[in-house]
């Protein structure tokens, strides 16, 4: 899908800003993808053969719900070790970093925690606040929809190189309003990490 914020998207005859312009596109146009190489996206335009910039498509790729659910889960899991007790901050970072990027931790750490005591050693020791668990915390995901009337939606695209995976679910809440939850996930070098947790109440 093509995503830009003004004007069209040229489509060129080779991958290239050399080539000659073969087409355009607008926001939001959805085309064929035949391959992705070197920052450019081989298109099917029509009867015609095009590429496009990769910085300005997303190329959504499929992934089995039983893949999703394992990245989904293990992030929750990851996240509940970190409620488990009091730790250093260096402690704390250490577990998050295994699902959650750097930005993310940083920001949960100094949402979700609190001073509590120290260490043998004299280490300042910190300790989940127990009033804001759901802040930045992964709302639970129903995959078996015992609680929720629709499945887990899994998105997952590439754009200018990189991946992203997005699971979001509505959930039913009666006391805080029904809900629709996203988890962000990015790919990197070593595996998907989230980066952020979006909630978004029912009018």
């Amino acid at each position: 899908m093509v995503e830009i914020k003004s004007g069209v998207l040229n489509v060129r005859s080779g991958p290239g800003v050399n080539f000659k312009k073969i087409g355009t596109l607008k926001n939001k146009a959805r085309v064929p993808v035949a391959a992705v190489k070197n920052g450019w996206v081989k298109i099917t335009l029509g009867k015609k053969t095009g590429y496009v910039l990769d910085d300005y498509l997303r190329v959504y790729m499929p992934m089995a719900e039983a893949e999703a659910r394992k990245i989904a889960e293990g992030a929750d899991a990851v996240q509940r070790v970190s409620w488990e007790k009091s730790y250093t901050k260096a402690q704390v970072y250490a577990i998050m970093e295994q699902a959650f990027t750097r930005e993310f931790v940083d920001r949960y750490f100094k949402q979700q925690f609190r001073t509590d005591g120290k260490d043998s050693r004299g280490n300042q020791l910190y300790h989940v606040i127990e009033t804001e668990i759901w802040g930045l915390a992964l709302y639970p995901l129903d995959w078996e929809l015992k609680y929720d009337p629709k499945k887990p939606v899994v998105t997952r695209y590439q754009k200018n190189g990189t991946e992203y995976l997005f699971i979001s679910q509505y959930h039913l809440n009666e006391m805080s309003r029904n809900q629709t939850t996203t988890i962000c996930l990015v790919k990197t070098k070593a595996g998907w990490r989230v980066y952020d947790h979006l909630v978004v109440y029912e009018e």
